[in-house]
């Protein structure tokens, strides 16, 4: 057995912050309380010599964070990123659930691909990745996928993401199989007749604004579930908290480079700010952060999306879109929103567990409680963090926050009672 002791537990279902042990067996967490060494006794079949401790003293414990939204690339482009490696990078982020997106080569939008990635993950995976099946297939917009199929392969949600379903028909009837099992179709919101303008430009706010207000169109119209992912624009936020105040089952997410970083920010004509949707004005910046503070901003999710050096280092215009950000998320969160007084603590943790495990399903996560899976991240608020991308595990080493100066940081993180990352000092 395993003890995680003296750590002050941070409970998401209540905003309880608490100095507790956590009693582990196997996978799972036993017993929660005081003095956990000490009440442990023969009597209960245990002894003091079984139980190997983890003192915690000086750090906060969270249920294992859990990303809605990652690029593991694996098939198809293990050059970039693979299951191996994009397991212990979210191990690092602390992250021990993670939902991958389906733009893989072959895509997942078929039971033989979704079987297939499931037994790489059973192999190489440290933590729980949970497959979003395709809409389309080959996310081309062409021809659907056969839904129904693909969430009894284990999809937990269905998406195109990398490419917005543009054919409003198929929008409606994923909708409707999606809802039949209690899943979201999680969306990437870009209207393609727009963008296909601006391949050496920064695309205009409302080829994502246009697709939000017409995704919660639809959604409302067949009573279906959305996820609304990446929100970076004042007015995608204005048509979300509008559709929920229509009682439409809809949920959204904000990345860490959207609220930390702007035009003010960061260079915005480096190839590795580069990202879809792009990273936006200083007044949208601050905008977003009021939507976090308000709750219409449901969770924060990476969009993980790791490039090899060089689709980034060459012409604008043929770079790739996208940001390696699982390992420095939780940094970059805690500086821009709780380090900077914006929210408390406790808000930031829901959003990085029991909200995203709620919105995809997931069973006995996301919350520290007896019975649940013993997915843990210990964190040291205190920790002066300065982000290498050179110390990444993540074959991808593309981010715009190189030298991005922080506190807080991961220093362990535990998936169904093991430990899968360990910060070396």
């Amino acid at each position: 057995m395993l003890l995680i002791a003296n750590g002050t537990i941070i409970n998401p279902k209540t905003d309880q912050m608490e100095q507790l042990d956590i009693l582990i067996k196997e996978d799972r967490i036993i017993e929660i309380g005081k003095d956990l060494v000490e009440k442990v006794n023969a009597s209960d079949g245990y002894a003091k010599s079984d139980i190997e401790v983890i003192d915690a003293k000086g750090t906060f414990v969270s249920p294992g964070f859990i990303d809605l939204h990652v690029h593991l690339r694996e098939p198809g482009f293990e050059y970039k990123e693979t299951i191996f490696t994009g397991s212990r990078a979210c191990a690092k982020g602390g992250y021990t659930s993670v939902v991958c997106m389906p733009n893989t080569k072959p895509a997942l939008d078929s039971v033989e691909t979704i079987e297939m990635l499931s037994k790489i993950i059973e192999r190489d995976s440290v933590i729980s990745i949970y497959p979003a099946g395709a809409i389309t297939l080959g996310i081309a917009g062409d021809v659907m996928s056969n839904h129904a199929e693909l969430i009894k392969a284990g999809a937990v949600a269905l998406s195109d993401d990398g490419r917005t379903t543009m054919n409003e028909d198929y929008m409606r009837a994923v909708f409707k199989v999606a809802k039949t099992f209690d899943k979201p179709v999680m969306t990437h919101s870009e209207d393609h007749d727009i963008t296909v303008n601006y391949k050496n430009a920064i695309y205009p706010t409302e080829a994502e604004s246009n697709i939000v207000e017409r995704d919660i169109a639809l959604c409302k119209e067949v009573d279906g579930i959305l996820h609304v992912s990446h929100v970076s624009t004042k007015a995608a936020i204005d048509a979300i908290a509008i559709g929920k105040g229509s009682n439409t089952r809809l949920t959204c997410e904000a990345a860490p480079h959207h609220f930390a970083l702007s035009d003010e920010r960061v260079d915005m004509t480096s190839n590795y700010s580069k990202v879809s949707p792009p990273i936006r004005s200083e007044s949208d910046r601050k905008y977003l952060v009021e939507a976090i503070k308000k709750g219409i901003i449901d969770v924060i999710a990476t969009d993980h999306a790791p490039h090899e050096k060089e689709s980034k280092e060459c012409p604008y215009s043929e770079a790739s879109y996208g940001i390696s950000g699982i390992e420095s998320a939780f940094s970059v969160s805690y500086q821009s929103l709780v380090y900077s007084g914006e929210i408390p603590l406790q808000q930031l943790i829901r959003m990085l567990t029991i909200n995203p495990a709620r919105i995809a399903s997931l069973k006995d996560v996301g919350s520290i409680e007896k019975g649940y899976y013993a997915d843990l991240t210990l964190l040291d608020l205190e920790a002066n963090v300065t982000i290498d991308s050179k110390a990444f595990i993540s074959k991808g080493k593309n981010t715009p926050f190189n030298g991005f100066i922080a506190k807080g940081e991961v220093i362990m993180t535990l998936h169904h009672g093991k430990i899968v990352y360990l910060k070396t000092r």
